[in-house]
């Protein structure tokens, strides 16, 4: 079974029922012809998202010397936005969003 467009979660769900009607067959000692077996193709793009998916559950949530850094300086009033280093930033992560 091919499947395009759905939610993993849809994905499972398909894939559950398809298991209990299995598992209550053979509890009711019925025989049925499934002329199919099922397979799981991933695609590159799968792959690399869950590439993508993997390193982010390794990285932090919060940076905490980072956070603690900013609120020291923010206190002091010597915290000083570098524009130039803002908007690049910005323009990396859009230009990551339309890869992904």
């Amino acid at each position: 079974m091919r499947i395009n467009n759905l939610d993993p979660g849809q994905v499972a769900d398909v894939y559950f029922k398809r298991l209990k009607i299995k598992e209550q067959d053979k509890k009711d000692n019925v025989t049925r012809s499934y002329s199919q077996t099922d397979s799981v193709e991933i695609s590159d793009r799968a792959r690399e998202l869950q590439l993508y998916r993997a390193h982010l559950k390794k990285l932090p949530e919060l940076r905490d010397e980072l956070v603690e850094s900013v609120k020291k300086r923010l206190a002091e009033g010597t915290y000083l936005i570098d524009r130039e280093r803002v908007a690049a930033g910005i323009m990396e992560e859009h230009r990551l969003d339309r890869k992904v």
